[in-house]
C-alpha cells in the first residue's frame, strides 16, 4: 500500500511512498481500514521540521475508519465497527501524569502521524483502548473531524466552562477557531465573535458564520479591540478563546476581556515567547487556562455533538483530496483558501466527487 511519509529528518523529506501493510502484533490491537484523514497544521509543521517526528513515519492523526481485524483480547469492539481513534499512543501509563488520567500530557507519548505511522494511508493498527464508536448518523468524513473537535470540547467546555449566557470571542478563524465558535454556540453562548485576516473573508468567515459565529472581525481592516468593545457595549467578552497563536492576538486578549472574565488558550505560537498585557490581566482578575490535546471524555462528547447538532459540520470540509496532491495542499495551507482538507484513500475518493 502507499502512504504519505516523512522519510527523513530535516525540512522537507515528505513524499508518497510504498509502505508495509500493518498487521496485529499484540492481542489488544485492531486493524483499521482508513476511510478519511484530515490535514492538521501539525502535519505541515512536521514537513517544515517545526514539530518533532521519528521518520520514517506516515503522517496524519485525524482519521476515521472501519475495523477489519481484531486481537484476541479485544472484546469491546468487533469487525465492521466504525471508529475514530485518540492519538495518544506511546503514553507510558505509569508516570504521575498518566496515573492522573492525563495520558495526552505524558512525555513518552508517540502519537500517530509523527511518533508512529498515521492515517494518510490505507490501513493502521491501533490499541483498542484509544477507540470510540462513530454514531450511525455520522459519516466517515465528518467523523474524521472528531480529533480537533474533541480538543475544542475539552478546552472550551471542560476547562474554561463556557456558559449559556456568555459573549465569546474567538481569536483566529482556522479549523480550531471555527470549531470553537461552533461549540460555544452549541452550548448556548449569547453571542460569538470570531476574528481573522483578509484571507479569511472568502471562505473561512462564511463557514464560521454558518456554524455559529454572529460577528466577524477582519483584524487587518478594523481595530479589533475597539470593535469588540463596541459589540459588547464596553464590557468585554466573558470568554476569549485564543486559537491563532498570533503574537498580536495574544497581546490584546486582556484588553478585550471583561472584568473577571476567562481566557482559554489553544493555539501554539511559532516561538516560545509571547507578550501579554500582564497588568491589565491582573487588574481585571482574569482566569487564564493553558491547554494541550484532549481528554477521554471529550471524545464521546464530541461524537454526541456531531450526532445531535442541527448544524452541517461538512461545511468545515472544503477539499477532498488524494495523497498524490499533498504538496499543493500543504503549500497552500497558509493562504486560508480552505478550512479543513480531507485526504481520502484511492478506493474511496470517487464517492466524494
Amino acid at each position: 500500500m502507499r502512504g504519505l511519509v516523512k522519510y527523513d529528518k530535516g525540512v522537507g523529506f515528505v513524499g508518497v511512498r510504498d509502505v508495509d501493510m500493518p498487521s496485529i502484533h499484540h492481542p489488544d490491537e485492531v486493524l483499521i481500514k482508513i476511510k478519511a484523514c484530515g490535514l492538521c497544521a501539525t502535519d505541515v509543521h512536521v514537513w517544515k521540521d517545526e514539530f518533532r517526528s521519528f521518520p520514517p513515519v506516515v503522517l496524519g492523526h485525524e482519521f476515521s475508519g472501519e475495523i477489519v481485524d481484531i486481537g484476541g483480547n479485544v472484546k469491546e469492539f468487533k469487525i465492521g465497527d466504525r471508529v475514530v481513534a485518540e492519538p495518544k499512543t506511546g503514553s507510558c501509563g505509569s508516570c504521575s501524569v498518566c496515573r492522573e488520567g492525563k495520558i495526552q500530557l505524558c512525555k513518552h507519548r508517540k502519537a500517530p502521524g509523527w511518533g508512529i505511522n498515521g492515517g494518510m494511508t490505507d490501513y493502521i493498527v491501533m490499541p483498542f483502548n484509544m477507540l470510540h464508536i462513530i454514531p450511525d448518523k455520522v459519516d466517515y468524513d465528518v467523523a474524521a473531524l472528531c480529533e480537533p473537535l474533541s480538543i475544542v470540547v475539552h478546552e472550551v467546555t471542560e476547562r474554561a466552562g463556557v456558559q449559556c449566557s456568555d459573549v465569546v470571542l474567538v481569536i483566529g478563524s482556522g479549523s480550531i477557531g471555527i470549531l470553537s465558535a461552533f461549540v460555544a454556540k452549541s452550548c448556548g453562548a449569547s453571542k460569538v465573535i470570531i476574528t481573522g485576516l483578509n484571507a479569511s473573508e472568502s471562505v473561512r468567515f462564511p463557514v464560521a458564520q454558518s456554524l455559529g459565529a454572529d460577528e466577524v472581525i477582519n483584524v487587518e481592516k478594523d481595530d479589533v479591540v475597539k470593535r469588540v468593545m463596541e459589540i459588547t457595549n464596553g464590557k468585554g467578552a466573558d470568554l476569549i478563546i485564543e486559537s491563532s497563536g498570533s503574537t498580536q492576538g495574544i497581546i490584546n486578549m486582556p484588553a478585550m476581556a471583561r472584568i473577571g472574565g476567562r481566557i482559554t488558550c489553544i493555539g501554539l505560537c511559532k516561538t516560545d515567547n509571547a507578550s501579554l498585557l500582564w497588568n491589565t490581566a491582573m487588574y481585571k482578575a482574569l482566569n487564564l487556562y493553558f491547554n494541550f490535546s484532549s481528554s477521554y471524555s471529550a471524545w464521546d462528547k464530541a461524537l454526541k455533538l456531531m450526532e445531535t447538532t442541527e448544524k452541517n459540520l461538512r461545511y468545515m470540509i472544503t477539499n477532498y483530496e488524494s495523497i498524490d496532491n499533498w504538496e499543493k495542499i500543504f503549500s497552500s495551507h497558509y493562504d486560508e483558501n480552505a478550512v479543513k482538507v480531507m485526504f481520502i484513500p484511492e478506493d474511496e475518493i470517487c464517492a466524494y466527487h
